[in-house]
């Protein structure tokens, strides 16, 4: 009777949700985007040695962490180098969405009620991912080879991140893969335009491209449709259904560690209830915490034991 007692209880913790201080919530959300910074704002030499500096504190002392002139400091060291010097360079998208976050941080600080910063905070996060995913689905019905299955059929066969995932649905030699890897860093370094290679693989992507493709752009699609909802309507209520379900068909497959943590943060933030850590919550902090696994090649270790 106490063990099903116990397990009943759980259960109902899990479903309804963990209490949590609103000022301790606050803290774990700057510091989990500390800690995204720490990890992966090292773009050129000088993010690269100043970043540790100034976000180690933060990452110590809750003082520093909470301050607003401290993150008014960090607008400054994500804004210039990927919104403002991004026009004459290259930057990931996810570094732009780091600059976002940043900055929506910074504004709630210096602008919201002590008592209402989380809560202005979770509505950023909700936008954010919101008009993200809008615009990537406007941007994939824009490019043809999207639309028509092409881009993931060549993708599959030339990003090392699907490399694990092609070599096992397409039964393709990894060896033949990291082939078509250094012909592509061929052609990329090379000014001769009658040079040419043969994708290996390609030939049995075909389905599983287009099959792809209308995936990415149905999920992408839902989650922009009901994050930009007001939270009131009744789509917007199963937000989190579409995006859990987007980082687990994705993730393990196209391991873009830079956009899956930035997004889990987003998604953790939205989640939040005052005073609370939602099931949603719980399993957007339980991938941000978990992420570096997805560096394991899964598949090929199956591949090993069966």
């Amino acid at each position: 009777m106490l063990k099903t007692y116990n397990i009943k209880s759980t259960l109902e913790k899990l479903k309804e949700g963990f209490s949590i201080n609103e000022k301790d919530l606050l803290l774990l959300v700057l510091k989990m985007v500390l800690i995204i910074l720490l990890i992966l704002m090292k773009d050129n030499t000088v993010l690269a040695i100043l970043v540790p500096v100034i976000v180690v504190p933060g990452l110590l002392f809750n003082r520093i962490a909470s301050n607003k002139y401290f993150w008014l400091l960090l607008s400054l060291f994500s804004v210039i180098p990927y919104l403002i010097l991004d026009l004459v360079g290259y930057v990931p998208n996810h570094k732009h969405i780091f600059a976002y976050v940043i900055l929506a941080i910074t504004l709630m600080l210096f602008f919201s009620e002590k008592n209402s910063i989380l809560n202005n905070l979770r509505v950023q996060a909700k936008y954010i991912i919101g008009l993200c995913f809008l615009f990537a689905v406007a941007g994939k019905f824009l490019a043809p080879e999207f639309v028509d299955g092409s881009f993931f059929k060549f993708t599959n066969t030339i990003d090392p991140r699907f490399y694990g995932f092609t070599s096992f649905v397409a039964d393709v030699d990894p060896l033949l893969l990291k082939e078509n890897e250094i012909n592509m860093q061929n052609l990329l370094s090379t000014n001769n335009t009658e040079l040419f290679f043969d994708v290996n693989g390609a030939e049995g992507l075909s389905t599983i491209g287009l099959i792809i493709s209308y995936w990415t752009i149905f999920i992408e699609g839902m989650i922009a449709i009901t994050f930009c909802l007001p939270a009131t309507t009744l789509l917007s209520k199963y937000r989190n259904v579409f995006l859990i379900a987007f980082i687990l068909t994705t993730y393990p497959i196209a391991t873009v560690y830079g956009f899956a943590i930035i997004l889990a943060t987003l998604g953790f933030i939205q989640a939040t209830k005052p005073n609370k850590l939602t099931k949603y919550a719980m399993f957007y902090l339980l991938v941000f915490i978990l992420l570096p696994l997805i560096k394991i090649p899964f598949i090929r270790v199956i591949s090993a034991i069966f």
